[in-house]
């Protein structure tokens, strides 16, 4: 890491706004001053690089600030100083919102800054400080100096947790997406469970704090994530894409952090040994790695009903009776550059209270006709039944869900040349079931 400004660069005035200074803590050192410096007037304020396999990548966390129209009002000289610590870093930091008395902005700015490698050398417009005379300042305003060092000391442990998960953008989104999973509902019930919920969202303006408190409501655990996604304005093609029926799914994160944003995380059923659930089918593909089945499905929604045990793959028949099958979080590893590495071997499963819904007598409930949504439409359900049905059933389709192979929303009755009578598939499933048994008892009899 080293400073690339250069000594004696200033900022520019912005078209905009006038030229505003930014008032440091009477005891602040020439290195925090200096540090202050580089964030506000370089487009580069410190270069952060790596090396590896004689490559050299820069760190995903680079930003330039242009035309901030932002001064430091304390001056350094410059000369050779080094980027602090990011322990340093913070303690600068919380010298900062101790000396102006910032609270839940410097908590929201952290959670922006978790979004910087989604940026992926975009722009981001934040919005430009009120500046505040000292004086207009009262003693008494915001929080004590003790809580807000209290809130920032606890980031020293979490930022770097944060720091990991923020490098893995897909992971970062999965989790997002989980605010509107539910795994009590089947992927032909999409529509209905998503509908209601974006009929409610269209009536809040984008990026208030309404619609981060709806959010936060519905899984308070990551409601700062969607504190920075709206900062940052990327809040809306991530609800957007949600809308659309596109979800990311990221199995480490869902594990890493405790959340459940697939039906695969979930635990076995009990099988009467005829028939097996299609959610535990899928579950026992996915673990055994069947044929086409060693990627967890991208869709979340589980799929309903049940599939006779004669029909499914042999892995699955094999395994069907074992008890306990199920994906649990083991550990998670960082291999370091000097061969070395960190673990994190997770925590105890905690149950996390769910969060109280509170009544308002004096809210009246709305009525369909308020709404501007079309809550008839089913392209949800069609779109997640369609994409777990064709993961479940890459090969090919037992006889017995003809009904759903040739439903509307899967329309595959095409691909059938010709029809066969009812009589001749019974003949046919008569004549393979022996080869089934025999090639069943060959792979058991495999070590």
């Amino acid at each position: 890491m080293g400073y690339t400004a250069q000594e004696g660069e200033d900022s520019q005035q912005s078209d905009n706004h006038p030229l505003i200074q930014i008032d440091l803590s009477d005891d602040a050192c020439e290195e925090e001053a200096l540090w202050w410096r580089a964030i506000l007037y370089s487009e580069n304020g410190w270069n952060a690089t790596t090396k590896y396999n004689g490559h050299e990548y820069l760190s995903p966390w680079s930003v330039s600030a242009k035309c901030t129209g932002l001064t430091v009002a304390t001056k350094a000289s410059g000369g050779k100083s080094h980027p602090p610590s990011s322990m340093t870093a913070l303690q600068y930091l919380t010298n900062f919102c101790v000396h102006h008395r910032l609270y839940a902005q410097c908590s929201v700015a952290l959670a922006g800054a978790l979004y910087i490698p989604f940026l992926r050398g975009g722009t981001v417009s934040l919005p430009f400080p009120k500046q505040i005379p000292r004086v207009d300042i009262k003693e008494g305003a915001g929080d004590s100096t003790v809580s807000i060092s209290g809130l920032l000391n606890e980031y020293s442990e979490f930022i770097p947790k944060c720091m990991t998960l923020s490098s893995n953008a897909l992971g970062l989104r999965s989790l997002l997406c989980s605010t509107f999973f539910n795994p009590d509902i089947e992927c032909n019930l999409v529509s209905a469970w998503l509908n209601p919920a974006f009929a409610v969202i269209d009536l809040i303006s984008p990026g208030t704090s309404s619609l981060a408190t709806l959010l936060a409501n519905r899984q308070p655990r990551l409601g700062f994530l969607w504190l920075g996604a709206i900062l940052t304005d990327l809040a809306k093609s991530i609800l957007r894409d949600i809308r659309a029926g596109m979800t990311a799914l990221d199995l480490p994160a869902s594990a890493w952090t405790g959340t459940t944003h697939t039906f695969l995380t979930s635990e076995m059923g009990v099988i009467n040994g005829e028939s097996i659930c299609r959610v535990d089918e899928c579950r026992l593909q996915f673990i055994t790695a069947c044929e086409d089945h060693d990627r967890p499905p991208i869709w979340p929604w589980k799929p309903f009903g049940a599939t006779k045990l004669c029909d499914t793959e042999l892995l699955v028949r094999k395994h069907a009776q074992c008890p306990a099958h199920c994906l649990e979080y083991k550990s998670w590893e960082w291999i370091l550059r000097n061969d070395s590495s960190i673990q994190d071997l997770g925590k105890p499963k905690t149950q996390y209270p769910n969060k109280a819904v509170h009544a308002f007598p004096n809210r009246t409930s709305a009525v369909l006709d308020d709404y501007r949504y079309n809550f008839f439409s089913e392209d949800l359900s069609e779109g997640a039944t369609r994409g777990i049905f064709e993961w479940l059933r890459s090969t090919e389709y037992p006889c017995s869900e003809r009904p759903i192979y040739q439903h509307s929303w899967l329309d595959l009755e095409g691909t059938d040349e010709e029809e066969a009578p009812d009589d001749a598939e019974s003949d046919v499933e008569i004549q393979r079931t022996p080869k089934k048994m025999h090639v069943g008892r060959w792979l058991e009899g495999i070590e």
